[in-house]
């Protein structure tokens, strides 16, 4: 049942028992007279029941203490030894001595109650356009940046991640049908539930023959229980049949008769897939949200982080406006697109939006500029060296083409080749889409620059395919390369790696607690909303020493 926070102040609080206990500039102080009465409890309203139930603890106690917990990066465990013993903690969130008592599960219930809500997306919104209206931050400028957040496990190899599958299931099937459990295991060529159990196989000839054995014993829980009117619905079964589909393939066998049918027996015929096959191929059958990704040689398991703030250089301090979590293998192309859409809805849209050349190519660009937003930074998928592009022999591209943009259609016209070649015609592909430039075959063939030329030199015409994005991309290349200037001014985003630093290792967003998407994107959330309440209380001390310094000097 929904209770909101009583605020009748009480006589037992730190603060009123023992005035001086702590310094007046102490943090806490600043957070229960500035961020704590921000705190809406409305928001969270609708996640508890009008009349049943017993009384919530306080939503704002219980927001505070995920905000502390990412202050400090404490577990649940930590925060709840901690909120007894931490003065600064109580006076922070008005809790009177002997009332500083929650448990630790009460505060993971109710981080599970909001992770598939979007409360805290709008805590998060509400406190930033706060500290930005308060602080008088700038937000035509911003950066961003994006970084992994590694899975609470390690990616198991095709060894460990069958058995460990099996094992899984087979635990929850003795829980749940122990006569089912009983029947089922003399079946299987091994005891899947043992101590000791090893998830690693050294010898590779014994590993490869194993995992046979264990895919002939996944195919035989799967057939027997897949029609089963309770245990098909087990989440650790659909787990295993998943894996199982992924991993393995039954291959038919010929009849007598020479025909092909599917034999179902004891002995099937089973064969590991060379690779395995699949949307969403599961690492870990703890985290099967979380997708397995190679960076150079880094290897990943686990999820990527993005992370938005602003970046004028006049702000006396910066927060961050936007925080998400995607898959590992989302593109930073795609998701900028999404971050300029939740800025504009924050109202927090930027003029200049500075990222590297992941987020950065020819469609973003144009989306942006849809929007009003100039997306800079140097474009992906061309080789960021001075010598190759400064090289006289080197490969051009449509941005050495002379071209002009339509300022009503915005679309591309091709004015002449690098040779000072007009067009014989031009048009658009009614298939695709994209500009068709046919240029005279015999200039081309006779053209020094034919060898490095985007143009197709066909038997009648030479032809030039481009888009608008191709142009865009190209064209941004070129700018990044070639003005000093500009490169300088992009060198803003460079702040942006200190940033995934602080929220990464500051605030524990490197490594998921969660096995679950949902679970990890709210722990980031919170990461972001308390550096934001770090940043902001460091400015307010900041900015009362400094008016203290001014009058100092005044008298």
């Amino acid at each position: 049942m929904f209770k909101k926070t009583n605020p009748q102040l009480s006589l037992f609080q730190p603060k009123v028992m023992f005035p001086e206990i702590l310094p007046d500039g102490d943090w806490s102080n600043i957070y229960r007279e500035k961020i704590y009465p921000l705190i809406n409890e409305d928001i969270f309203k609708h996640l508890y029941h009008e009349t049943d139930g017993a009384p919530n603890k306080s939503v704002r106690v219980q927001v505070s203490l995920l905000i502390f917990m990412g202050l400090e990066t404490y577990n649940w465990r930590e925060a709840e030894f901690q909120f007894l013993r931490r003065i600064d903690w109580m006076n922070a969130t008005y809790t009177p001595f002997g009332e500083a008592n929650i448990d630790h599960t009460t505060l993971f219930k109710f981080f599970q109650r909001i992770k598939t809500d979007d409360a805290a997306y709008k805590l998060f919104k509400n406190l930033t356009q706060t500290f930005i209206l308060e602080c008088g931050v700038s937000v035509r400028k911003q950066r961003v940046d994006s970084f992994f957040m590694y899975g609470w496990l390690e990616r198991l190899s095709r060894y460990g991640l069958l058995k460990e599958t099996i094992r899984g299931f087979l635990q929850n099937l003795r829980k749940q049908k122990p006569g089912l459990y009983e029947q089922t295991k003399s079946d299987l060529s091994r005891d899947y539930i043992e101590s000791g159990f090893d998830l690693t196989e050294k010898d590779k000839k014994k590993a490869n023959r194993k995992i046979l054995e264990m895919a002939r014993d996944m195919y035989l829980l799967k057939s027997a229980f897949e029609n089963h009117s309770q245990v098909k619905h087990y989440i650790s079964f659909q787990t295993l049949a998943q894996v199982f589909e992924q991993q393995c393939i039954v291959k038919p066998k010929k009849d007598q008769k020479g025909e092909d049918k599917e034999i179902i027996c004891d002995s099937p015929n089973i064969e590991i897939r060379e690779k395995p096959e699949g949307d969403k191929i599961i690492s870990t059958p703890h985290n099967t949200d979380a997708e397995y990704t190679r960076k150079r040689d880094q290897k990943i398991v686990g999820h990527k982080g993005f992370v938005t703030e602003t970046c004028e250089p006049e702000n006396s301090v910066q927060f961050i406006t936007d925080a998400n979590l995607e898959k590992a293998s989302h593109p930073d192309a795609v998701e900028i697109s999404r971050i300029e859409e939740r800025l504009e809805e924050n109202d927090t849209k930027p003029e200049k939006f500075y990222g590297d050349a992941g987020f950065v190519n020819g469609e973003s660009i144009l989306e942006s500029e849809e929007k009003g937003i100039s997306l800079e930074g140097p474009s992906s998928g061309r080789a960021q060296s001075f010598e190759q592009f400064e090289k006289k022999d080197r490969p051009l591209d449509i941005a050495d083409f002379k071209v002009e943009i339509k300022d009503n259609s915005k679309e591309l016209v091709v004015i002449s080749c690098p040779n000072k070649q007009t067009p014989s015609s031009q048009s658009r592909s009614k298939k695709t889409g994209k500009l068709l430039a046919h240029f005279d075959n015999k200039a081309c063939q006779q053209c020094k620059l034919n060898s490095r030329c985007p143009a197709k030199v066909g038997k009648r015409v030479s032809t030039l395919t481009v888009t608008e994005e191709q142009y865009a991309g190209a064209a941004r290349h070129h700018k990044y390369m070639g003005n000093t200037e500009y490169r300088k001014e992009c060198g803003i985003r460079a702040g942006a790696e200190s940033l995934v630093n602080e929220i990464a290792h500051g605030h524990g967003a490197r490594k998921s607690r969660h096995r679950s998407e949902e679970g990890s994107r709210l722990q980031l959330l919170f990461a972001a909303i308390s550096c934001n309440v770090k940043r902001y209380i460091r400015h307010t001390v900041e900015c009362v020493q400094n008016q203290g310094n001014f009058i100092e000097a005044e008298v």
